[in-house]
């Protein structure tokens, strides 16, 4: 099982596909792209992959206004207002570790936990999300309609290739992601390359 880390949010909203979660105010929000991970009480692992973050007021009706200071000044200055503010990010679930073991890429038999609580992926667990790519095909097939499916293919393989710790197995991955992509895609070379070209390695 993954190696227990610091929780960064709790989730709010939660179904089969995917979950919502507001990031505690001393934690820092995910990147977009970031591999996530939730325990659920029947012993299984859950694994997101940060689709949205969003930073808005506590209040739905009220909106933010510019306040003409930094975040430094505003913090010394006027630090209720920081504190009306809430970041919550979306999660796509794409797999899961029974309590048994075994690395799953696909959806869970149950969601997420409503207050569940969500910490950043570790590297060694990263590493595992690589071949044979089966999330690919959940990510690019079924992608959330409110984002962009190919930047978010760039993030979660730019942090892939980071997880690697020699440049060879980097570049290893990479090409097996590309293949299977091809597959996804139909072919569809131009997208293929733009997607690679942007990916950080």
């Amino acid at each position: 099982m993954p190696s227990p880390v610091e929780p960064i949010a709790e989730i709010i909203e939660t179904n089969t596909r995917s979950f919502t979660a507001e990031v505690y105010r001393t934690a820092t929000p995910p990147d977009f792209g970031c591999w996530v991970t939730v325990p659920h009480p029947n012993g299984t692992t859950l694994f997101g992959l940060v689709s949205h973050v969003e930073i808005g007021s506590l209040e739905p009706n009220r909106r933010a206004v510019a306040m003409g200071r930094t975040t430094d000044e505003l913090r010394r200055e006027m630090p209720h207002v920081l504190e009306l503010l809430r970041t919550s990010f979306r999660a796509q679930v794409l797999a899961y570790q029974p309590a048994t073991g075994g690395l799953r890429q696909t959806l869970p038999p149950q969601p997420a936990p409503v207050h569940g609580f969500v910490s950043i992926a570790v590297s060694d667990v990263i590493q595992q999300l690589g071949a044979p790519f089966d999330f690919l095909r959940t990510l690019v097939r079924n992608p959330d309609p409110a984002v962009p499916v190919d930047d978010l293919v760039v993030a979660v393989l730019s942090q892939l290739m980071a997880a690697q710790l020699h440049p060879p197995a980097a570049d290893a991955l990479l090409v097996a992601a590309g293949r299977s992509l091809s597959r996804l895609m139909n072919d569809d070379h131009e997208r293929l390359q733009s997607i690679l070209r942007r990916v950080q390695r």
